[in-house]
């Protein structure tokens, strides 16, 4: 009887031990699942530069965002917005690289207050900002543009071209205009050296090693920025926005 009684127990004991590990296994592969699962809804759905744009566009909607490789001299955007030109490679490294998208974000939304800070350090030298924007290399190098233009700029030439005849007449007066000229524009070019040096600080201390140019132009009251009219130029500045991909 003792033995039907151990024997009992005994196959009692490895079904409950079987269970057991069969128990510890199912829960361990659900748990698998569910960490796969949650990872495939934590990983982005964004892999092309297309979609890191849109992507880009919808959570910075003050923002205006377009796919390019910037050379010197390229206009973007609108002078009301924060211009963002990215190359479209590095559109794709951010799309495939959760990390790295994290990292420029950061550095994309310290662009706005950066903007609002040049406006400012432009105007104390007696200039005014007509269209400024970002730009993200291929390697995601960041650079900054600005053209400016000077307060009293239109006046000044008004004048001029007022008593151009006078001038005209009188040599020595218009040796002495050109002298002025001259030195007016060595002024301007000394100002410029001196703002673009600033803007340079001011990346280079927001942006550290990333931060790569920065261009300023001073612009003459004659060069127009876009359009024919006031109303394009307070809309939108440089090229279309609506750039394939």
């Amino acid at each position: 009887m003792a033995m039907e009684i151990s024997n009992a127990y005994n196959s009692y004991v490895g079904n409950s031990t079987y269970a057991t590990k069969r128990n510890d296994r199912k829960q361990t592969a659900e748990s698998r699942e569910t960490d796969k699962a949650s990872s495939e809804t934590q990983s982005p759905s964004r892999k092309t530069a297309a979609d890191e744009l849109s992507y880009l566009s919808k959570k910075y909607s003050n923002y205006s965002f377009v796919a390019a490789n910037y050379s010197k001299g390229m206009k973007y955007g609108s002078n009301s917005t924060t211009n963002v030109a990215i190359s479209p490679q590095f559109l794709t490294k951010m799309a495939n690289d959760s990390e790295l998208e994290s990292e420029y974000e950061r550095n994309i939304a310290a662009m706005q207050e950066c903007d609002e800070q040049n406006v400012r350090s432009v105007a104390a030298g007696g200039w005014h900002v007509v269209a400024q924007g970002w730009a993200i290399d291929k390697d995601g190098g960041i650079s900054k543009w600005s053209i400016v233009q000077k307060d009293d700029a239109k006046s000044h030439l008004e004048t001029m071209s007022e008593n151009a005849e006078k001038i005209r007449k009188q040599n020595e007066e218009k040796k002495k205009e050109r002298a002025d000229i001259e030195e007016r524009r060595q002024n301007s070019r000394e100002e410029e050296a001196e703002l673009k040096e600033k803007l340079k600080e001011a990346g280079e201390t927001q942006f550290g090693n990333k931060y790569k140019d920065t261009i300023v132009i001073a612009q003459n009251d004659d060069e127009t920025v876009s359009g024919k009219n006031e109303k394009e130029e307070k809309t939108a500045v440089g090229i279309n926005l609506d750039m394939k991909i």
